[in-house]
């Protein structure tokens, strides 16, 4: 997957971006776009378990294969 892939951790930095909790989802304008997040906790169990926000056009498998830098290709 992609290093560019739309991640927002939640009182963390990932991808350089750190958000407050927005609840369950938010959407914002990109390129004239509305674009939905949605809140996903990701469990890793040698060192973590965070929430993210994630795009809408990211599936469940392509966020965690990041967080655990997997490379899906």
């Amino acid at each position: 997957m992609a290093k560019q892939a739309r991640f927002l951790c939640i009182g963390g930095f990932l991808n350089g971006s750190a958000v407050k909790d927005q609840g369950d989802s938010f959407e914002c304008i990109e390129q004239s776009k509305k674009v939905t997040y949605r809140k996903l906790e990701i469990f890793h169990p040698d060192l973590w378990d965070d929430y993210y926000y994630v795009c809408e056009t990211t599936t469940d498998k392509q966020a965690q294969n990041w967080v655990y830098d997997i490379d899906s290709n």
